[in-house]
């Protein structure tokens, strides 16, 4: 039976029309025209990309600091592309640090355990991990308990502790109790305690450094005491778990799981604590132009009688010299950036709402010094 031409022609039509709608359906968004052009101008262009992008992370850390201290100080071009870079270098090295602390005691422990030919377990990463986190809880709450304890013992008694746990714990997962293993394989034996006691030492390293790491960001915390502490609690508690899970990883899928979950960790701790800042005055106080506390400040003449004159302002000593060179005690440089140095100081009493702030040019301070000294 033949069909019409027109009929014919009539079916095939939907048919093409199919296939453009299919084609335009397919079609790649910005995202995926742009990626490929930014992925061609990085390989040609090297060191504009890295220039690039160490500007951007330099800048942000900067602003994020400034935003923190409410002041934007006067920069020229040639020194805001050296302190840009600087900021780049150290805040990327501390967040790197960081990244590689959070996910480090995991990533060892399946390397270790590799090493001697033993299964990742829950009774492998209890005896390695167990005493690690006792003796890190052991540390936290030890200046709570006991303040005034002596010195020695505040450094060494938990160290000892911790030695002796962790040596028992990997004995006791070797089964290093019997007579057999000591007969059949003495030094086999002593190895595989020695590679745990040193996995849980991983442990006791990775842990602290994440402690003193979100300690800070705990006191930047915007929230009431007790809810920054259960926040920072069960933060260290996923921290714990993620090394768990990192231990099971297999070695060669770490090296894109252990980043990832270190920044993920840290943006968590971040975001609970409402502290985004906390980064940025690190890396502005490693470089040392900024966030200095306890600071001494010798100022000029003209200065010292302008502070004193103005009410609310830090108060001034002059010292007893020829010059009659002013002194400000136990004051913040919050920043010393440009032309400017700001200076803050806590209130002494509840009767000062606010810390007392003071911007001064740059040639009106004499010198600064760390601590308050003694006259």
């Amino acid at each position: 039976m033949a069909f019409p031409s027109s009929s014919v022609q009539g079916l095939r039509r939907p048919r093409r029309n199919s296939k453009i709608l299919l084609a335009s359906s397919q079609r790649p968004g910005w995202i995926g025209t742009s990626a490929p052009r930014l992925n061609d101008y990085a390989v040609r262009n090297p060191v504009a990309s890295l220039s690039a992008a160490t500007l951007t992370v330099g800048g942000l850390l900067l602003m994020g600091f400034f935003l923190r201290i409410g002041f934007m100080p006067d920069l020229d071009l040639a020194g805001s592309m050296a302190l840009l870079f600087a900021a780049a270098v150290v805040g990327l090295g501390t967040l790197f640090m960081l990244v590689l602390a959070t996910v480090m005691p995991g990533v060892a422990t399946r390397y270790l355990l590799d090493e001697i030919k033993r299964p990742v377990t829950r009774r492998a990463l209890l005896a390695v991990a167990g005493p690690a986190a006792g003796f890190v809880a052991i540390t936290v709450l030890r200046p709570l308990s006991a303040p005034s304890s002596p010195k020695l013992l505040g450094n060494w008694l938990p160290w000892v502790a911790f030695a002796a746990v962790a040596v028992i714990a990997s004995a006791a997962l070797v089964g290093a109790f019997g007579r057999q293993p000591w007969r059949d394989a003495p030094r086999k034996c002593l190895h595989e305690i020695a590679t745990l006691t040193g996995a849980s030492l991983v442990w006791v390293l990775g842990l602290l450094m994440v402690v003193q790491a979100a300690l800070p960001v705990a006191v930047d915390s915007v929230h009431v005491v007790w809810i920054t502490v259960l926040v920072l609690v069960g933060w260290l508690f996923f921290i714990i778990c993620i090394n768990a899970a990192m231990a099971t990883v297999p070695l060669r899928h770490s090296i894109f799981v252990g980043p990832l979950a270190g920044i993920l960790s840290l943006l968590l701790l971040a975001t609970l604590t409402s502290s985004f800042s906390t980064l940025s005055a690190a890396t502005v106080r490693a470089l040392g132009i900024g966030d200095l506390r306890g600071v001494s400040v010798v100022v000029s003449p003209e200065t010292c009688q302008a502070l004193r004159t103005m009410a609310g302002a830090i108060q001034c000593e002059p010292l007893e010299d020829k010059a009659q060179v002013g002194l400000l005690k136990n004051v913040t440089i919050l920043s010393r950036v440009g032309a400017h140095v700001v200076m803050e100081k806590a209130p002494a009493a509840a009767s000062t709402p606010a810390p007392r702030r003071v911007v001064l040019r740059k040639d009106a301070v004499v010198l600064w010094t760390p601590g308050s000294p003694t006259r």
